[in-house]
Formats: C-alpha cells, structure tokens, sequence
C-alpha cells in the first residue's frame, strides 16, 4: 500500500461551478467584509465611537474616552471526504466528482452560514466554530457597552415585530442605509406574504425579472443556515431567524489550505484507488475543504428578529 503523503492527494482544479455553488448559497461568504490571512489568527482594530466637539482657537482637542480596540478572527477548517468506486469514475458519462464538487460546496456554505449567524452556544473551536450574529447579539459585551438582548426581538413575523428589529438597528451609531442587509431563513417566505402595511401593501417585495427581494428598502438575501442551533450543521432545524444590520461589520476571513488541496476556498482534492486507504476496495476518495473565520465587528450595528410562533 502507498504510504500516505501529500503527493497521494492531487489538488483539483474546479473552475467556477464550485465557488459559485458557495457564494450562492452562503449569504455570509457574499456579504461578510473579507479579511486575507496569512495564519491562523488575525487582530482587526473594531469600529467604535469618535469624540467629536467644537474647538475654540488655541484650545485643546477634546479626546476620545476610552481604549482602542479589536476583534480577533480564528481560521476554522471544514470538510469531508467521499468515497467513489473506480469503476464509476471510469464507466460513467456524467462527471460524477464535478456534481459532488458542487454539492460539498453548498452544504459547506450552509455550514458557514450557519456557524456564523444562528449557532446559540458559546465559541469553543469544534462544535461552535465562532461566536455568531445570534449568540452575540444575545451575549452582554462590557468592550462595547452592549447589553444581552438590547437589539433582539422574537414572536411571530408581525409587521409590528419586523419594523420594530429594523429600529434597533436604524436608531443606532452604526446605522447606514446603504451598506444595511436583510438575511433570513426562506421559513420566513411564506410568513412576509401576508404581512402588510397599514395601507394594505405587502412589506415584502419579491424582486422580479432579476431585481432583488426587499424588505422596507433593504435588500434580502436567503440563507438556509439561518436557523437556531446548539452546533454548527449544514441541516438546522431551530427556529428561522432573520438578521438586519450593517454589513460592513459582519467580518470574514480567508486563510489557506493545506499544499495538498487547491487553495481556491473551497478547495478539493483526489486520492485514486491505486494509493492510501482506497486501495483494499479500489475507491477514490474526494476531499472537501474550507478555512475561513467569523467575527462580529460590533453588536449594535445588528439587530435579530427570531421566529418563535
């Protein structure tokens, strides 16, 4: 049997259809602000509050109270490896790998989503990858003087409730008409229909022949991750919750892969029968991988409306 090395696991090119599967379908990946790193950790300095006041001639500037600070990105890996036999690589037409390239990168994007927006356990590295939008937003922060639950609402998806999460973001110091997003569960499709305003039009704008969906003149983008859950999963099942704020304070970060897998983030490589641990029963074995990280930048640019009813 060959001994196992990297050159047993050849990197595997996969165009655009696999990264297009991840950005589809991660709201995350298309909205959080990207940060390049270069190891497993990263120090962003955090947006916070800048003293401003009128300055007499020949007076001191007033300071800023305070100390700086940052928040901390933590490259995560994820994956999985699937088993095809020989034969089918050599016998079948369809390009098995390339559909189960394209299907890895969906659910790893449903992972993501949901490791970074609706996880509601604390950050510990395995099972809960990072701190999500959920969790801080119902977690008190002293650095940034936000309160548990201050811009948290649930119940049932009443307009009363949907306009009342979008103020707590709107009468907020981070507040930006133009970089503010909407990401919610499809669960809440069915439930915006029939919601409507008090002159009897729906709030919910289905964008047509390529516009996007809106929500009061923001746009919204879907996400199947985002769904309460004690653990990171690409299959969650809690409660769908929808997550108003300022992108640019969603922050995301891209590390490398391994030399073994090309490092396009998603990356995949291929391990044929004739080596490794597929040689007893001649199976290849395809490896999915992903290495990002997630950090809130600020709670109060965010505000979470859960769907309890």
């Amino acid at each position: 049997m060959a001994r196992e090395t990297f050159e047993d696991w050849i990197p595997v090119e996969t165009g655009d259809v696999a990264i297009q599967a991840l950005n589809q379908t991660s709201a995350v990946a298309q909205l959080a602000r990207p940060e390049t790193m270069a190891s497993d950790t990263k120090q962003v300095p955090r947006s916070g509050d800048f003293a401003i006041g009128a300055v007499a001639k020949g007076a001191a500037y007033g300071e800023t109270s305070g100390t700086n600070d940052y928040v901390e990105l933590i490259a995560r890996k994820v994956g999985g490896v699937l088993r095809v036999a020989e034969e089918d690589l050599m016998d079948a037409a369809p390009d098995i790998l390339a559909t189960k390239r394209a299907d890895a990168a969906r659910n790893m994007a449903i992972f993501y989503d949901n490791a970074s927006l609706a996880t509601s356990g604390a950050q510990n590295g395995t099972t809960i990858l990072y701190t999500s939008v959920y969790k801080a937003i119902r977690t008190t922060n002293s650095a940034t003087s936000y309160t548990a639950d201050d811009n948290y609402v649930s119940g049932s998806a009443t307009y009363d409730n949907l306009s009342a999460t979008l103020a707590k973001v709107e009468g907020g110091l981070f507040f930006d008409a133009g970089d503010t997003k909407v990401i919610a569960h499809p669960a809440f499709r069915q439930a915006l229909r029939g919601v409507k305003d008090a002159n009897d039009m729906p709030i919910w704008v289905q964008g047509l022949a390529g516009t996007p969906d809106t929500l009061f003149g923001h746009q919204i983008y879907w996400s199947r991750g985002a769904r309460v859950s004690g653990t990171n999963t690409y299959n969650p099942t809690g409660n769908p919750i929808m997550v108003i704020g300022n992108m640019r304070f969603m922050i995301q970060g891209l590390a490398k892969l391994s030399p073994g897998i090309a490092s396009t983030n998603p990356g995949f490589a291929l391990q044929r029968g004739i080596n490794g641990v597929g040689f007893l029963t001649d199976e290849a074995l395809m490896k999915a991988a992903m290495r990002r990280a997630f950090v809130v930048g600020h709670e109060k640019a965010f505000a979470v409306f859960e769907k309890t009813s």
